[in-house]
């Protein structure tokens, strides 16, 4: 079991000796810390530390956002051709502290984007305000002057889109008090035109009811002052006064990008700083001195110790856990298995009682993913670029974990597909002999078939095929059982984990052989009118019992019989998690038939009497068809794989309610810092400062 276990330990250093301190345990990346802050401490000395991210964390938005700007603004050099960098965290830490260093150009570019921003929004409501004018433009009427009142009343308005211009015209020739004029010159012959309306003072209120009535909206013009054609004169230049300044802003960025891999270092910089930073908070102090606690793995408890101390005015004590107190679970796995921790860091992490999960889970989640590509051939390309993929994960410094996953899921497929007789859709009858072999010995496994039989030809691969998804689910269903079984012993349950899950192996061992002879094959695993077809029926008859008894033991009086009914009722969630295996075989069969059909669409294509034409396309459908039904299938095999796991296997065995062991490790984002480094005044601290000194 790879539960690793853990001790406790108290840190007790001098103020002096915090940075220093935090520095180590940082690089040492072995420390999980426990938060102190709402936590009293039996001296009652200690205070907790106050806010010490705040500002960090505002710098480490600000260093974010303006990353994201400079890449709108400029390519960067050498995007995507090399490994991030490598630096150390001296170097990350001495670039806060310069004085004309990346912050600066930090908040230069943080103040050219919030300008830009300020004159986009400049540029849009001008745009806007062109768009307003443009229609008034003709009008050489002073906008201050259009709603005077002396002897006319002047209004500028538009007409509505269900205006009615024939009444309008046949309204303005009757009445001599009143005109209306267009704008655009065409007589009103289209709605929401922009139109001038005079109206004498002595029929003012009338004319304008009647306008409105006709479709006449009036236009308010605001504070606007000046002729439209001045208005729209001012501005226009203040568009090109807004698109030089523009450009002169993101001239400036631009230079500030090509600084963009320092900048990169800077982010990455308070990153670090950020986390040592938490964890201040999460400590204890006093007026002189800090008080950290953490969990270490038992095998780093002396490296660690070692490393702390040589700081002097620091000491390492270990110290037991509060009641009540949980630990966390860190796990360490064989490289073989790691990937597939990803997988159980989804689900959760173990408690100090649980099994760890994944290596008993690896196995079969490559094996079900294989099935469910259940292609030889596509199993070759996935494996090769699952490997391109671990090497160029490994030169940029990042974590291969899934392409280590989709390796081995790769190499599943393989050999799933040369059992199945997969090899990118090909027919099987077109297969050479020495690929059809292997398919017929897995076919011969399963009771009932047989090749020479009309009936069976076509699908008789599939039917078996179904049934042995069916088995392997079975398996690893009482593979959990068993688990089960191991856990509550090791947890001194002994008696009651034994009688328990025999209840559900006995159910198990006498539900699935009788279901499968009678329902699937037909008769043919035995006799079903021999003894052993009642034998069947008395072993699943025991194993209810002792579920229903074992279920009910908790409970009182009618409690009992309640809950012991319930528990006896998951034999029939067993039946319904052990047909959840049957998506295997209904994942592997839907890719096979789509390499089919995309092989008969290029034979096709290939065949319309065009030579070169007809090659081509048919190339193109073969290549992009059976790339997509390998995404599709890695990613569907992946998804209900994982869903199998954690539904129907975990629940079996598995809480996953365990405390994950988080160090204190600052993960950078775009650098790579360099393994086992040391900061120089930790290093300097360790070799100057005599035992029993007071830097104080």
């Amino acid at each position: 079991m790879a539960l690793d276990r853990v001790s406790k330990i108290e840190v007790l250093c001098h103020t002096v000796r915090r940075e220093q301190l935090l520095s180590e345990l940082e690089a040492f990346g072995s420390a999980h810390l426990i938060d102190l802050s709402e936590t009293e401490l039996p001296s009652g000395c200690f205070e907790p530390t106050g806010d010490q991210t705040s500002d960090l964390s505002w710098r480490l938005s600000m260093a974010d956002r303006v990353l994201d700007f400079l890449s709108s603004i400029a390519e960067s050099p050498g995007m995507g051709s090399s490994r991030a960098p490598m630096v150390s965290r001296r170097d990350l830490t001495a670039m806060l502290d310069a004085r004309d260093g990346p912050g600066s150009l930090v908040s230069r570019a943080w103040r050219i984007s919030m300008q830009l921003a300020e004159l986009d929004g400049e540029r849009r409501e001008t745009e806007h305000e062109i768009q307003f004018l443009e229609p008034w433009e003709p009008m050489d009427i002073p906008l201050e002057r259009v709603v005077a009142r002396r002897t006319f009343l002047v209004l500028a308005g538009r007409l509505e889109r269900d205006s009615r211009p024939s009444e309008i015209r046949e309204w303005i020739d009757s009445e001599p008090l009143v005109h209306m004029s267009s704008l655009t010159g065409d007589r009103f012959e289209e709605g929401d035109g922009a139109v001038v309306f005079f109206a004498h003072e002595s029929v003012v209120d009338t004319a304008l009811e009647q306008a409105r009535s006709l479709g006449f909206v009036p236009q308010d013009f605001g504070h606007r002052r000046g002729t439209p054609a001045e208005q729209l004169e001012q501005a226009a230049l203040k568009l090109d006064g807004i698109a030089s300044k523009e450009e002169e802003l993101r001239e400036e960025a631009c230079r500030i990008a090509v600084h963009r891999p320092e900048l990169q270092a800077y982010r990455d910089a308070l990153g670090l700083a950020l986390t040592k930073a938490r964890a201040v908070e999460e400590s204890r102090s006093s007026h002189k001195a800090h008080v950290f606690h953490a969990w270490v793995r038992n095998r780093d408890l002396g490296q660690l110790s070692e490393r702390l101390e040589r700081l002097c005015e620091t000491s390492v004590t270990e110290v037991e856990p509060d009641e009540g107190e949980v630990p966390p679970s860190p796990l360490t796995e064989k490289p073989v298995v790691e990937p597939y921790r990803m997988l159980t860091d989804m689900f959760g992490q173990p408690t100090r009682v649980d099994p760890d999960p994944t290596p008993i889970m690896a196995p079969f989640f490559a094996l079900f993913f294989g099935i469910c590509i259940g292609d030889a051939g596509y199993g070759l390309f996935l494996a090769a670029g699952a490997l391109a993929g671990v090497f160029i994960v490994r030169r940029r410094g990042g974590n291969p974990r899934l392409f280590q996953l989709l390796f081995q899921g790769g190499l599943a497929s393989i050999l799933v597909g040369i059992f199945l007789g997969g090899w990118f859709g090909i027919d099987f009858d077109g297969l050479p002999a020495l690929l059809q072999k292997p398919a017929n010995l897995l076919n011969s496994l399963v009771p009932g078939y047989d090749p020479g039989v009309p009936d069976q030809e076509g699908f008789g691969i599939s039917r078996q095929f179904l049934y042995v998804t069916l088995g392997l689910g079975l398996v690893q269903l009482v593979f959990g059982v068993m688990v089960n079984l191991v856990k509550r012993w090791r947890a001194g349950d002994r008696l009651g984990a034994v009688l328990d899950q025999s209840g559900w192996l006995l159910a198990t061992v006498g539900l699935f052989p009788w279901l499968f002879n009678h329902y699937l094959l037909d008769g043919m695993l035995y006799d079903v009118s021999g003894p052993l077809d009642g034998a069947f029926l008395y072993i699943l008859a025991a194993g209810a019992v002792l579920i229903f008894v074992m279920g009910g033991r908790s409970a009182s009086g009618f409690g009992k019989i309640g809950l012991g009914a319930y528990a006896a009722y998951g034999i029939v969630n067993l039946l319904g998690d052990m047909l959840s295996y049957s998506r295997l075989f209904a994942l592997a069969l839907s890719s096979a038939i789509i390499a089919q059909v995309i092989n008969q669409i290029g034979g096709m294509l290939a065949g319309i009497g065009i030579p070169v034409l007809g090659v081509v396309m048919a190339a193109a459908v073969i290549a992009g068809g059976h790339l997509f039904n390998l995404f599709m299938a890695v990613l569907s095999g992946y998804i209900h794989t994982a869903r199998l796991q954690f539904v129907e296997f975990f629940s079996k065995f598995y809480d996953g309610t365990g405390l994950p062991f988080v160090p204190l490790k600052y993960d950078p984002v775009y650098v790579r810092i360099e393994p086992g480094d040391r900061t120089e005044t930790a290093a300097v601290a360790a070799g100057s400062a005599a035992p029993g000194s007071d830097p104080g």
